[in-house]
């Protein structure tokens, strides 16, 4: 239910913003995503703010990219937050010691410790669930206001790339080592801002490896009807399909499988 109060406020926002123009629109906007804060919590207050900062990006001529990065801007400074906030010992072990209390009263039973670990690391990567449910709100509004957009008499949105042919930027591998390395060997706050971003990072290259499987479904010719059961079953092993995925999309960052990378000059010479 809250994924669609978040997805009506971006779309709203989108298409106010686009009609408006974000100067115009930034009143309505401030309000919108005050009041969803007051009522509805600080992720839902995003989400107007989201579908202007995207328009904003779209004034200034930027590409499906970069609009998605701006949009997503302030839900990755709220997360960074919620990491110095959350990362804190005693409030984490004030949060993890209420979770306990509510599965006791429920009757669940479990051993204390165990329990208690898996509680722990829940809300350490609580931040990095948070910004990739806002990451995918986002998306799912920018599809439906583009949709929307000739019925409100506003200009199209740039279309995204379609999914067998989508690939993050190759820069993002290194974030990814980095955080990998920090993970390693930070501790405190600064182990758990890495461990947040290797879970986001890891989520955008499974995705990466559901559009190089769809691509060679494609290829291959296999009918959409025979696809959706397959990830049917990805839901079911979700946590394995997630590695799997976010490996196969790692690989195809260095190896390029499906040969989206711009040829080299030295190899467009040796083609012809």
């Amino acid at each position: 239910m809250l994924i669609l109060v978040g997805l009506l406020l971006t779309s709203v926002s989108l298409l106010l913003s686009l009609r408006a123009g974000t100067r115009g629109a930034l009143p309505a906007v401030a309000i919108a995503g005050l009041a969803a804060f007051a009522v509805l919590g600080p992720g839902l207050g995003l989400a107007p703010i989201m579908g202007w900062a995207a328009v904003y990006q779209l004034e200034r001529g930027e590409g499906f990219g970069k609009v998605v990065a701006g949009a997503v801007l302030p839900a990755a400074v709220f997360c960074l937050w919620m990491v110095f906030s959350v990362g804190d010992s005693q409030t984490l072990q004030g949060r993890s010691d209420e979770v306990v209390e509510q599965f006791e009263t429920l009757g669940m039973e479990m051993e204390p410790q165990a329990l208690e670990g898996m509680i722990h690391m829940v809300l350490r990567v609580q931040p990095a669930v948070e910004f990739v449910s806002l990451l995918l709100t986002f998306l799912l509004a920018f599809r439906t206001a583009g949709l929307l957009a000739p019925r409100f008499q506003v200009e199209e949105l740039p279309s995204a790339t379609p999914m067998p042919l989508w690939r993050p930027w190759e820069e993002l591998i290194w974030v990814m080592i980095g955080a990998l390395a920090i993970s390693l060997l930070g501790g405190g706050w600064l182990e758990d801002l890495a461990l947040n971003v290797v879970v986001v990072m890891a989520v955008i290259y499974a995705a990466q490896g559901l559009a190089v499987l769809r691509f060679f479904a494609q290829r291959q010719g296999v009918p959409r009807a025979m696809e959706l059961p397959f990830y049917l079953a990805l839901l079911l092993v979700a946590g394995l399909a997630m590695l799997v995925l976010a490996g196969i999309g790692l690989l195809d960052t260095w190896f390029d499988w499906r040969r989206l990378r711009p040829a080299l000059p030295d190899e467009d010479e040796n083609e012809i």
